[in-house]
């Protein structure tokens, strides 16, 4: 047998001389290295970077986007300019003062933004919040303490005026709870344990002329506007000085929620001593009401943290007020009634 003698063309392909490269091309010869390439700057091999930062491991990194962002509002304040602020101040001091509006008994100036259709509303609505929380304690219609207070009701409500009213009357028994109110569209709730103190009907009627007094100035409304208020205020000084908002509430609040709270309680005294007087309620029980009730109070907080003045504070203002509340007394002929019906002034032996 004879072998096929083996060729082997790349060899000889490989052993013929090669042609020269600048004989091809006058481009400059390139240097071929088997070491592994020098690596390039990480900045070079990223045509779009637009800023080098260090990276966690100590390089460079890539940031093509700054993903960090202001809050609005510091945007909006560092971008804004003198006149923007000017617009600003004019449109809140425009909101402000169209909802400004004058207490008619009594002449005070006060901001109310809540619509009285709204305040009838959360009239409704609270209405129903404690009929369901005072279930099983509320005393029937024919009781003789809901008699007694109904009376005293009938008698104040042709001195209120409250669009959309719609009285009805609900005595809480719960002797422990010192207290009564009414709610906006003339839902009237009197705790038993508060008919002590009252004694009378007479005391009654100061208890429910103030409570009365609260709706028909409109207290609620203006208690939810300021509350409004103060919340808007927290929020920014919160956002402007990136504080908790605990301190400016409690600043508020002590500088402006609780002292206008006191004074919507000295003007629903001022309204309801008007209101029993011409009703033929004897005023000076008003006074005897608030002194009783100081001897009942058991470790009341000072005035400049409560939201109502002490009662010694009110006794004192009432007194000042009663000459004013007898001349009404007297106007509306009320001595002349009391002494023909003796039945027109009854004291429930049962408080």
């Amino acid at each position: 047998m004879f072998r096929t003698p083996i060729t082997r063309p790349f060899l000889r392909a490989s052993l013929l001389p090669l042609p020269s490269l600048h004989a091809v091309s006058p481009r400059p010869s390139i240097t071929l290295s088997l070491r592994s390439p020098r690596r390039l700057p990480y900045a070079s091999q990223q045509p779009f970077s637009t800023s080098v930062r260090r990276c966690v491991y100590g390089g460079n990194q890539y940031n093509r986007f700054n993903t960090s962002r202001e809050p609005l509002l510091t945007r909006l304040l560092r971008n804004a300019k003198p006149h923007h602020f000017v617009i600003i101040g004019l449109t809140i001091s425009g909101f402000y003062l169209y909802n400004t509006e004058t207490v008619e008994m009594t002449g005070r100036r006060r901001f109310n933004c809540v619509s009285p259709k709204w305040e009838l509303q959360m009239g409704v609505e609270s209405y129903r919040e404690v009929l369901n929380q005072e279930r099983g304690k509320i005393l029937p219609a024919n009781h003789p303490l809901t008699v007694s207070v109904n009376r005293v009701l009938q008698r104040l409500i042709p001195q209120a005026q409250i669009e959309g009213a719609d009285w009805q009357v609900h005595v809480i028994d719960e002797p422990q709870t010192k207290n009564a109110f009414v709610l906006p569209g003339g839902k009237v709730f009197v705790y038993t344990g508060i008919l002590p103190i009252c004694k009378d009907e007479d005391g009654l009627a100061a208890v429910l002329g103030h409570e009365i007094a609260h709706v028909v100035a409109r207290h609620p409304a203006e208690r939810m506007s300021g509350g409004f208020l103060t919340f808007g205020v927290v929020f920014l000084i919160s956002l402007l000085f990136d504080i908790s908002g605990q301190f400016p509430s409690l600043l508020l609040n002590l500088m402006y929620s609780l002292p206008n709270s006191r004074t919507q309680e000295g003007e629903a005294d001022n309204i309801g001593l008007m209101m029993m007087s011409k009703a033929c309620f004897d005023p000076g029980a008003s006074v005897e009401l608030w002194a009783r009730m100081q001897q009942a109070e058991k470790q009341a907080p000072p005035e400049f943290l409560s939201t109502h003045p002490s009662s010694y504070n009110r006794m004192e203002t009432i007194k000042g007020m009663l000459y004013k509340a007898e001349g009404l007394y007297e106007d509306s002929g009320c001595n002349v009634i009391r002494g023909f019906m003796p039945g027109f002034h009854q004291a429930s032996s049962g408080w």
